[in-house]
């Protein structure tokens, strides 16, 4: 199976960029359109990925990206203790993570008891866009 995106740095990313500008480099149309910075290198990358540009940008809402920060930075230990934190009520932080989850970008593991652990999945999207499709 062939992946549809690619995990690497943003420096990465950068100098790949730079050198099909510089014609140094030629872009194979087989290769992927999706880069990925992952936050997790043990659990690798799942390939994120919207229904629309339209879908992508509402999913990355402002609201939803302090979301993300918050379990990136205060590792809460399930759903409940992120809605605390995030003064949201439970069911619309667990129908956000849902949707996170559905596109690669959240995982919810297995935490104590019945709970789930939100874990971010990666901590950069890079979209490429052809304009003329």
């Amino acid at each position: 199976m062939t992946r549809t995106y690619r995990q690497g740095t943003y420096q990465e990313f950068k100098k790949f960029s730079l050198d099909v500008v510089k014609g140094k480099r030629q872009v194979d149309p087989n290769e992927p359109k999706i880069w990925v910075e992952s936050t997790d290198a043990d659990a690798g990358v799942r390939e994120i990925q919207f229904h629309s540009l339209e879908a992508g940008a509402k999913l990355l809402s402002a609201k939803n990206r302090a979301l993300l920060r918050l379990i990136a930075e205060r590792h809460p230990k399930s759903v409940s203790e992120l809605a605390v934190l995030a003064g949201r009520a439970e069911q619309n932080v667990l129908r956000t993570l849902h949707n996170l989850s559905a596109v690669g970008l959240v995982r919810l593991d297995k935490g104590e008891g019945r709970a789930y652990q939100p874990v971010v999945a990666g901590r950069k999207v890079h979209f490429e866009i052809d304009l003329l499709t």
